[in-house]
């Protein structure tokens, strides 16, 4: 999730549920507490085009989390020196586990139980930027913006966060929708003898809300795209990608370090070889969770994998 949305968001939690403990501070602490899990994006300022596989692993660890908790509570005792350093952590760490949920449930994975392992589950129930979600979080700063409606702070507070929960309901409700759909489109592939049995089958969110979702079913090196809608219960199908996964040398860049890396980091991994006018080649690798159907852009996260000679 994007900055803004989780700063919101925590916003809503301290006046929500602990300005009346700790009064106005409850809303400046939730906003930086839930922004916390997001250190390791201090790893960018190595300016590698790489370091985007290390986001959301240590600042988003489960055993790590409630060490950069108790650090910045403590931190934030010096400021708030009528505060127990023990509520401090408490409404730290509550925006820090909110901030770990709230990445959970787009497509970008989280790794939990870093170090112990680099595996990224994800919800991706929603995509990284969801304007609904963030109206919904500022709509009570908004109303409040009224003078009659300021004392209510806490109750529209509550209210923003249960229409929250409904629409991550509904945006749940949806994907499991579609992936049903798409299950039923690979039976009908199956059927017509045109590809077999998938090998992968995944759906993504699609940006500008829940009633669009890009469904991919992998037959070996070659996935189909599928456009669904669940509200309508529509699958368009939107073409397919090729990939050179038995090339000999997508085979050598993938048993590099930087290779099996960046297969842990993909969901649905694009490895092909590009040749150039010269007669050279490459080998490039990118994931179809970063290519939108709806947004007309090449793939985010494009990376060119070195060849051992």
């Amino acid at each position: 999730m994007d900055p803004i949305t989780h700063t919101l968001c925590g916003v809503a939690l301290g006046n929500a549920f602990f300005r009346r403990r700790a009064g106005p501070a409850a809303v400046p602490i939730l906003a930086l507490a839930s922004n916390l899990p997001d250190i390791d994006a201090v790893v960018h300022l190595s300016f590698d085009p790489a370091a985007v596989l290390m986001r959301r692993t240590f600042g988003h660890s489960i055993f790590l989390v409630p060490l950069w908790s108790l650090a910045l509570a403590w931190l934030l005792r010096r400021r708030y020196r009528h505060l127990r350093l023990g509520l401090l952590f408490g409404m730290v760490i509550t925006g820090a586990a909110v901030h770990l949920f709230f990445d959970l449930i787009n497509s970008f994975g989280v790794v939990l139980l870093w170090p112990l392992s680099a595996a990224r589950p994800e919800l991706a129930w929603v995509f990284i930027l969801d304007l609904v979600l963030t109206g919904l979080l500022l709509l009570p700063l908004l109303l409040a913006a009224l003078p009659r409606l300021r004392p209510r702070i806490t109750a529209l507070s509550r209210h923003a966060l249960i229409m929250v929960a409904l629409y991550l309901a509904f945006c749940g409700g949806c994907r499991h929708r579609s992936l049903r759909l798409l299950s039923d489109e690979e039976a009908r592939i199956t059927r017509n003898g045109s590809g077999g049995r998938a090998t992968f089958s995944y759906v993504f969110p699609e940006p500008l809300g829940p009633q669009r979702w890009r469904g991919v079913l992998g037959f070996g090196d070659r996935f189909e795209l599928f456009l669904i809608r669940p509200l309508t219960g529509t699958v368009e199908p939107r073409g397919s990608v090729q990939g050179d996964f038995d090339d000999p040398l997508v085979r050598n860049a993938r048993a590099t370090p930087f290779g099996r890396r960046l297969d842990g980091f993909f969901k649905a991994p694009v490895w092909q070889v590009q040749h150039d006018a010269a007669g050279g080649s490459q080998v490039v690798a990118w994931d179809l969770r970063f290519k939108s159907l709806v947004v007309d852009r090449g793939p985010v996260f494009e990376f060119v994998v070195p060849i051992s000679p």
